[in-house]
């Protein structure tokens, strides 16, 4: 006999529901959150598992990893598939959402997350981390600005070590916003050098990575673009196509239809935030700022005429993705193509 069990994780206890194939409660009940704790329970209760799903959330992917590693069939189920279905119920709680997690998994009516691998897991929480310190850095920057031109004090573009010098020389000759300021200052201080720590490693790693350097062959594309996208990704090959990246990490339109009615929308923003932020931050620096021709900024700079430069970017972000995906599968280099061809 078959068994399906639903695991709705929580922080402290996790709610175990197994069913057979007939959709029949075998056993319901609860265990720490502790991939041992509920291993040995499952070993018990649930000895003919076919599989053990739970969704996504902050500690599904060291669950998934460590269940996997004892040798039990687990899946990760997307949250939003699974809210859609469990919320059918009308009554809400533990039991039941392990319940109906352990008929999705039974029925085989859900989707499948690709869990990233331990390196990936590891490599974007130092991403996630800069990103972090950037936002950190940008805001002490705009609260300073922010702060001296009420006293009617401004100066041009400037970041880092920079930045806190033409602050300090704004406020020379005892003005009464010096305290203040300076304790901003010295955690700006401090905020840089932890990024500029983070900096190094991130260009170390990519340095390393034969990948990575062949992702940055694109115009437009980094250091960090090119590392984010590596281990977000993580695995090309778990899609059947390159154009599907781009509806993976948000950058397509939403769609509508019902009858006569088929309405386009704006793009869906699902996915990682974090790398749909980069790509646009790409498609600008070629629209922008890359000198060199290209077909890619060739095909942008026309479809900007077209519909908008703010639209015209989104698209070559799509673009961008889809042939970082292309040049990962296929071991090659970025084509900047032929102007007179063309």
């Amino acid at each position: 006999m078959k068994h399906y069990v639903g695991l709705d994780v929580s922080q402290k206890e996790t709610s175990v529901c197994v069913v057979d194939d007939a959709g029949k409660i075998v056993f319901q009940g609860k265990a720490k959150s502790d991939p041992g704790a509920l291993a040995e329970l499952l070993r018990k209760r649930a000895p003919h598992a076919e599989r053990i799903g739970f969704e996504t959330g902050a500690m599904s992917s060291w669950l998934w990893h460590e269940l996997q590693r004892v040798g039990l069939p687990v899946v990760c189920i997307d949250a939003r598939h699974a809210k859609a279905a469990l919320s059918v119920r009308m009554n809400k709680s533990d039991e039941n959402d392990a319940r109906g997690l352990a008929e999705l998994v039974r029925v085989g009516w859900y989707r499948e997350v690709k869990v990233k691998s331990g390196e990936s897991q590891a490599i974007r929480s130092v991403l996630v981390a800069r990103s972090r310190l950037v936002a950190i850095r940008r805001d002490l920057e705009n609260q300073v600005r922010s702060m001296l031109k009420e006293y009617g004090l401004q100066f041009g573009r400037s970041i880092g070590a920079q930045f806190r010098r033409l602050v300090r020389e704004q406020l020379s000759g005892g003005h009464r916003l010096t305290l203040v300021v300076e304790a901003l200052l010295a955690v700006h201080e401090q905020v840089c050098e932890e990024q500029d720590k983070l900096d190094q490693q991130v260009r170390f790693l990519a340095r390393e990575d034969a990948t990575t350097r062949r992702l940055m062959t694109v115009p437009g594309v980094g250091v960090i673009t090119a590392l984010t996208f590596r281990h977000t990704i993580d695995d090309p090959s778990r899609f059947h196509s390159a154009n599907d990246v781009g509806a993976y990490l948000g950058l397509t339109p939403r769609r509508k239809q019902s009858g006569e009615t088929d309405v386009n929308g704006r793009v869906s923003r699902w996915g990682d935030r974090l790398l749909r932020a980069y790509l646009y931050e790409a498609a600008s620096v070629l629209m922008h700022r890359t000198k060199k021709w290209s077909a890619l900024k060739a095909w942008g700079m026309h479809l900007s005429k077209r519909i908008g430069m703010k639209k015209a970017k989104v698209a070559v972000a799509r673009k961008i993705a889809v042939i970082l995906h292309c040049i990962w599968v296929d071991g090659t280099s970025f084509e900047w193509g032929n102007k007179q061809t063309a």
